[in-house]
């Protein structure tokens, strides 16, 4: 073998090691991409929830909540009658906190940010226990990611809740 074909091999070996090189640093963007985009969709999330809790927790979220599983909700939704309107407001303020956190929670999950068993077993316990009062009280789903949506279907399908429909809407 001469030195031109070994200059010739050796040249090939390194353009070849470069070109693994640059599609390494593409695939890493692309995670660092994913990540941040998961990151910035907990902290947008986290902050809407924030918001809808201080406006629920505003008032006595507990006394309110008391008062109107006494009567009945959310098995009877005229339960919520015997709350004042500023109480019914505060109330479904923290419902509509609560879902934007669980659906924070989903997106996490889907994202494996999370530990699978916390995604199984919690996140479905927080949806079966949300979703009778979001339908009764007919606060949609519409603002959520349609991964939720549909998730919160298979999960009312399986429990026998009241299934949003694919918009989000009851």
């Amino acid at each position: 073998m001469n030195m031109d074909q070994v200059n010739k091999w050796l040249s090939l070996l390194t353009n070849l090691g470069v070109l693994i090189g640059i599609v390494l640093l593409i695939l890493e963007l692309n995670q660092n991409a994913e990540l941040t985009r998961a990151e910035m969709h907990a902290m947008r999330a986290d902050s809407k929830a924030e918001r809808q809790m201080t406006l629920a927790n505003s008032g006595e979220i507990s006394r309110i909540a008391q008062t109107a599983f006494a009567a009945g909700f959310p098995l009877k939704p005229e339960g919520l009658e015997v709350l004042a309107a500023e109480d019914r407001f505060r109330f479904i303020g923290f419902l509509r906190g609560l879902t934007e956190a669980i659906g924070n929670w989903h997106y996490l999950c889907q994202q494996d940010m999370l530990d699978e068993e916390l995604c199984q077993s919690s996140y479905r316990s927080q949806v079966i226990e949300v979703v009778p009062m979001l339908y009764a009280l007919n606060v949609g789903l519409g603002n959520m990611r349609e991964s939720f949506v549909v998730d919160v279907r298979r999960i009312a399908a399986e429990e026998r809740l009241p299934e949003p429909n694919e918009d989000g809407s009851w």
